[in-house]
């Protein structure tokens, strides 16, 4: 699950490509490095962190008119954010005393609420889920006597936890990711 360091490259020069019109990068599907970066870039696609550019683009075609082009999507810059921001946490905000009795009850780890953090801690963040992680990170309450934080959330609050994770998942260890889905629910998509 966690990307590759050449593809976490690939994704930077998406990145840098984004920054600058048209914002595509071109790729061939040569031999040696250029099958491994096709390669890299149909990880990054699969993963919804860029998108390749149409068939019917023949401007995008890449060297020789026989390679692919690709961008980078808002999940794959906010992935960048994120693991640029993973090693520097956030310091712990006092958790809420009071939660609201009808939604879902959920337990979360440290290894989980970290991440949480991490993401709001993302300087300029403009992702709608920042409202949701936010609302989720403040009223958590720690369990006495453990590195347990209980809360309630919505199903909506859910699955913005379970992206959170999915960047965690991407950057670093898929771990926490996984508890998340098995004790809370089916697979979280990401947002397109």
């Amino acid at each position: 699950m966690s990307l590759l360091p050449g593809q976490w490259s690939l994704l930077e020069e998406l990145a840098a490509a984004h920054a600058s019109a048209p914002g595509w990068l071109q790729g061939d599907h040569e031999e040696g490095d250029g099958r491994r970066r096709n390669s890299a870039v149909q990880a990054l696609a699969r993963s919804q962190l860029c998108e390749l550019a149409p068939a019917g683009r023949p401007e995008l075609a890449g060297p020789r008119g026989g390679g692919w082009a690709a961008r980078i999507t808002a999940d794959g810059v906010l992935a960048l954010q994120y693991r640029c921001r993973r090693d520097q946490p956030a310091p712990a905000p006092r958790p809420a005393e009071v939660a609201d009795p009808a939604l879902v009850p959920l337990e979360l780890l440290d290894s989980e609420l970290e991440p949480l953090r991490r993401f709001l801690a993302i300087p300029g963040l403009g992702d709608a889920r920042v409202v949701l992680v936010r609302d989720v990170v403040e009223q958590t309450r720690a369990v006495p006597g453990g590195r347990r934080w209980q809360l309630t959330a919505t199903a909506q609050q859910v699955e913005a936890i379970g992206f959170v994770l999915r960047l965690e998942a991407l950057a670093g260890t898929a771990r926490a990711w996984h508890r998340f889905l098995r004790e809370y629910g089916p697979p979280i998509r990401p947002a397109r």
